[in-house]
């Protein structure tokens, strides 16, 4: 082959290939819309199930909220009468000083334990301590 020709079918291949370049370039663009396209489609879609979601949310928390009315007016109603509210009071009054007692008696049992915990750990010996330090 001459060297004229060979020149040619390289021209001719590189041109071949140059247009290929461009069809690859366009096709590249035209996928990367279609793709933007689509993402475009499924957050709008998504937006509105949950639009739809939060309606549904919204009227559940509405109900809830209306039974959870109705449940606290029944019980107030069905508890309160007025000699129970006199009563109420005097129960109140009575239970007072039980309350105080009881506290006062918490307290003990919390300093009692304390010092009983601390006269354990005073007792245990050099060996036990190594021991549970790896507990």
């Amino acid at each position: 082959m001459s060297e004229t020709v060979q020149l040619e079918q390289l021209l001719n291949e590189k041109t071949g290939i140059e247009d290929e370049a461009r069809e690859l370039d366009e096709e590249q663009k035209q996928l990367k819309l279609r793709a933007k396209m689509l993402a475009e489609k499924i957050i709008q879609e998504l937006r509105t199930r949950n639009t739809a979601k939060q309606d549904t949310v919204n009227k559940l928390q509405n109900k809830v909220g209306e039974l959870e009315s109705q449940l606290n007016s029944l019980s107030v109603s069905s508890v309160i009468g007025t000699s129970d509210i006199a009563k109420g009071n005097e129960e109140e009054k009575a239970a007072e000083p039980f309350e105080a007692e009881a506290q006062m008696t918490n307290e003990n049992i919390v300093s009692v334990t304390e010092v009983a915990e601390a006269t354990i750990e005073e007792s245990m010996d050099s060996k036990d301590k190594k021991k549970r330090k790896f507990f």
